[in-house]
């Protein structure tokens, strides 16, 4: 049999076809490539939940838990806070709170807070406006200046600001004034960790305690009968 010869210009035209094949696989590739990077972005960051007790003389008399969630481009922050003083078989003192806000690129656009401080009610919504945050309580409405913030513990920002404060109970303005005291050592789990400690300077004085990444860990209050409450994070 006689070998088979191809033909100069068959076999160009063959290279030719393997060429552009090869080049129309390698566009399909790169254009594959934006795709691929635009999936594997990493998801925000979600703050660890944290669950304190609450403890008096040595004894646990509630808890506080916050949680934290993404949703879309939103993080959703809930927070419970449940403590009785018992004195003898009587409670000498109640306290219950269940706050709701919504955060948007490091800013507060919505709230809404339900309280029991010892039988007094307060229960109060907020909604962000061009010119501040709307707040609404028992038929009442008022705006607060766009800059401020609310005390909610959980909130780094809340000790590091020049803002005003807002109290995350009535959604007023308050007075409060956060100092800075120094790093110091707690307990957070059994553990010691380095903390920064904060005094948040008000008619009822509170020391909050933040680690390193901002985390709250700690806090302290003295109570109308000047016991000393802690929130101890486990």
């Amino acid at each position: 049999m006689k070998p088979r010869h191809h033909h100069p210009l068959a076999t160009v035209a063959s290279y030719q076809r393997r060429v552009l094949s090869c080049a129309a696989l390698l566009s399909l590739l790169l254009l594959a490539v934006p795709i691929s990077i635009s999936s594997s972005e990493p998801a925000p960051v979600v703050p660890k939940d944290l669950w304190f007790d609450i403890v008096r003389k040595g004894d646990i008399i509630g808890h506080h838990l916050i949680t934290f969630r993404i949703k879309g481009e939103d993080l959703h922050v809930h927070s419970e806070v449940n403590f009785r003083v018992q004195v003898l078989f009587f409670t000498a003192f109640q306290y219950t709170q269940k706050r709701d806000e919504v955060w948007r690129d490091g800013k507060l656009i919505a709230l809404a807070s339900q309280t029991n401080d010892d039988g007094t009610a307060y229960d109060i919504k907020g909604k962000a406006e061009a010119n501040g945050m709307r707040i609404t309580s028992e038929g009442r409405s008022w705006l607060l200046p766009p800059d401020s913030v609310p005390a909610s513990y959980w909130n780094y920002s809340m000790v590091t600001t020049k803002s005003p404060l807002v109290d995350a109970q009535d959604g007023r303005l308050t007075k409060a004034r956060p100092v800075r005291i120094g790093k110091e050592k707690v307990t957070v789990g059994g553990k010691q960790i380095d903390a920064i400690h904060y005094r948040l300077v008000t008619k009822t004085p509170r020391d909050i305690w933040y680690d390193a990444s901002g985390r709250w860990v700690k806090m302290r209050i003295s109570g109308k009968d000047r016991s000393v409450v802690e929130w101890v994070l486990r």
